[in-house]
């Protein structure tokens, strides 16, 4: 009762404020001129009653409860603990002459001033919150941050920008990367945050790490190695998901796609499920979209291709079994990927939008990507709008929505407008891969309508294919793992057709060398406006002799062609005034590098197209092979095949594919072993399995090789000639 009495004295408005809000404060400042209340006071705490309630306050203070319907702290409670410290204050006053001069009870209008006598308790109130926010343990702050918060926390740290504190018996704190205000409190629990939450949110979680590091408690660099201290995972979780992977698919790979029933995709499904509940997500995404392979062959649907289902899945047993075998604390957060990409806060960014296109992927979402240029830097980004569709039930958007629809960030203007504009973007998070953020702590600030006109910009456009063809693959895969992205300029563009056999609309663009690129789209109801306006684009170009386009798109490699998959065309005028200023534009170029010396492209050169082909001809022959041995499975495999693979080992070895000629002849060895085996024991498919992974990679690898070859001496050859 005395600790009570004591906080009471102690307790100031601010704090009161903290508790609720400055209106409650001064309502109840009112109405305890209109009342009379009675106290009774016991061991615990004190009982208040007032006309309408009857509050009984305790310690702490935000614990205090009302007969009033109100969940938090009312106006009721306020005046009963206003009472109770002026009632504590008079008996503090021991000269009845002082108290005849004290003054009368506080109202709204007239709020009661600080004194000589209050000051050294308002003191007292401010250091014990200080020592309680000080000596808040660094880890469960970290936790209640979130590693993207408390990342973000860091960068912003380290670029040089500050918090605003307003401290006093309540600390305020205001985060200029975060749009709530914080007040600290003690005890910790009862502090509040704009965003109205009752626990330790992420934001009362760096307001107390940031007052830590403004009172010099902790350092930046604590809070940096702090960052590299990662949780420890359940390892025997793991272990039981990663096994459950690997037994349903290595029952799939024994018994063979052509004996498999449709429930080979619930069972996908169902190790999806798993693979969420153990904190997969890599593997969860992978397995929904061996699932929807599975739909697609039992529907017979044409755009099923099995070896792109044996991939998924041989690459899915791979991994469970790297997750298994490692102990490593850094390794299964590689393998386990992250259920939300981790945006990063980037500097203030310059964008010009591009394109849009709608996808609908394997994995079970659909949705549309819109893409925008930083002109300074030539590097693009992008804002995904996806929705899940594997999911019985959904309702999908209308038809044409999506453009009528709200422009993120801010923009006032519909997703159609902003397609149209450029803009600047305040404390926006980027990916790795250059996928955007929508946070509403990101401002836009509108530029105008968008223009191409500007040498940045038409920097960014490749006028020589072989430098687009060296730039986006001679360095291998994309560390970002993002899309390639290109502008594209075409000086000539060739007649135009769709392919009724292969349902795939196609044609050919040139650059000044006469170099060509396959622009094609194959058809889907998603491709067919697009493949409409390229159509109506080619009946147009027949007429005019003006053929100059930009496009931008996808560039890939496909048969030894470059090839680009077009998400928006634009005429010569969008980024050139007339003919004139083009041509000089191209003679401004930096010249082609014609020998490629020293590049990984360079051997490509000492080879003749026959060999190339021959080579794509030889590995598409054996992952038929392989593929043929998923269709009839493990425990079930021909005669034929068998021979097949030792016929291939040979001619690898003829060729100069020694390392391929040693895995297949081990492959067909083992096989054969197998055939005769009368105890099929449960470690007998591993070997196997571990050798069909291995062939499948080395093929792919090769293929890419061979491709990249064929399309760089074909570029070469118009070159010379």
């Amino acid at each position: 009762m005395e600790t009570l009495k004591q906080i009471l004295i102690q307790t100031d408005d601010e704090y009161l404020t903290g508790l609720c809000n400055k209106g409650t404060v001064k309502r109840a400042y009112k109405d305890l001129e209109q009342e009379s209340p009675t106290v009774v006071w016991s061991e615990t705490g004190a009982e208040v009653t007032l006309k309408e309630a009857v509050c009984r306050i305790c310690l702490p203070l935000g614990e205090s409860t009302c007969t009033c319907p109100s969940r938090s702290i009312c106006r009721h409670l306020i005046a009963a603990i206003l009472y109770l410290k002026r009632s504590q204050t008079a008996a503090a006053v021991p000269d009845p002459q002082e108290e005849k001069n004290t003054p009368k009870t506080p109202t709204a209008s007239d709020p009661p001033e600080e004194t000589a006598e209050t000051q050294p308790e308002k003191e007292a109130l401010t250091q014990a919150l200080e020592q309680e926010l000080i000596a808040y343990p660094l880890q469960k702050l970290k936790r209640a941050c979130g590693s993207k918060r408390y990342g973000e926390l860091l960068y912003y740290l380290k670029a040089g920008e500050q918090p605003q504190f307003q401290e006093g018996t309540v600390i305020t704190v205001k985060v200029p990367w975060e749009a709530d205000t914080v007040k600290l409190l003690s005890p910790l629990e009862y502090s509040t945050c704009s965003c109205k939450s009752k626990e330790l949110c992420p934001h009362k979680a760096q307001a107390v790490l940031l007052y830590q590091l403004h009172k010099k408690a902790v350092s930046l660099d604590q809070l940096e190695r702090l960052l590299e201290n990662r949780d420890e995972w359940d390892f025997k979780e793991l272990d039981r998901a990663a096994c459950s992977i690997r037994e349903g698919i290595r029952l799939q790979l024994m018994t063979g796609l052509s004996r498999l029933s449709p429930e080979a995709a619930e069972s996908m499904e169902r190790l999806a499920v798993i693979s969420h509940g153990a904190g997969l997500p890599a593997f969860e995404t992978r397995l929904r979209k061996t699932a929807s392979e599975y739909r697609l062959y039992f529907e017979r649907a044409a755009a099923f291709r099995t070896e792109e289902l044996l991939e998924q899945l041989l690459t899915l047993y791979q991994k469970a079994g790297e997750l298994r075998e490692t102990r490593e604390p850094e390794r299964p957060r590689e393998l386990a990927g992250s259920f939300r990409e981790a945006y990063r806060p980037v500097p203030r960014l310059h964008l010009i939008a591009v394109g849009s296109r709608s996808f609908h992927s394997k994995t079970g979402y659909e949705g549309e990507i819109y893409y925008f240029l930083e002109p300074e830097k030539g590097i693009f980004y992008n804002w995904t709008d996806a929705r899940p569709v594997f999911y019985e039930g959904v309702r999908r958007r209308p038809s044409g929505q999506a453009e009528q629809a709200q422009a993120p960030w801010g923009l006032n203007c519909s997703r159609e407008q902003m397609m149209e504009l450029e803009f600047y973007l305040d404390r926006a998070k980027a990916a790795r891969d250059g996928r955007l953020s929508v946070s509403r702590e990101t401002k836009s600030e509108a530029a105008g309508v968008r223009n191409f006109q500007r040498e940045e910009i038409r920097r960014t456009v490749f006028w020589d294919y072989k430098q687009l063809l060296f730039a986006h693959f001679g360095e291998g895969e994309q560390k970002d793992g993002g899309e390639r992205l290109a502008l594209v300029g075409a000086l000539k563009c060739r007649e135009a057709g769709f392919d009724t056999v292969h349902q795939r609309f196609s044609m050919e663009i040139l650059d000044k060398k006469g170099r060509k690129i396959s622009v094609a789209v194959t058809y889907s109801k998603e491709e067919k406006l697009t493949i409409q306006v390229l159509e109506r684009l080619s009946g147009r170009l027949k007429k005019e002799k003006d053929q100059t386009l930009i496009f931008f798109g996808i560039p890939y490699l496909e048969q030894g062609k470059l090839c680009l998959y077009p998400i928006e065309v634009f005429g010569r005028e969008r980024f050139f005034q007339n003919q004139e200023e083009l041509e000089e534009h191209l003679k401004e170029q930096k010249p082609e590098d014609k020998s490629f010396n020293g590049s990984p492209l360079s051997a490509a050169l000492a080879l003749n197209r026959e060999t190339i082909q021959g080579m794509e001809s030889f590995l598409g022959e054996i992952r038929e092979a392989l593929t043929d041995l998923f269709q009839s499975g493990l425990n079930s495999f021909q005669e034929e095949t068998l021979g097949n693979l030792v016929r291939l080992a040979k001619e690898s070895g003829i060729l100069g594919l020694h390392s391929a000629e040693e895995t297949l002849t081990y492959l067909a060895e083992t096989l054969a072993k197998k055939r005769h085996q009368t105890d099929q024991t449960e470690s007998a498919p591993e070997p196997v399995l571990k050798t069909w992974i291995r062939l499948m990679s080395y093929t792919k690898l090769c293929q890419e090789k061979t491709s990249l070859d064929r399309a760089l001496l074909e570029m070469e050859e118009i070159h010379r000639t």
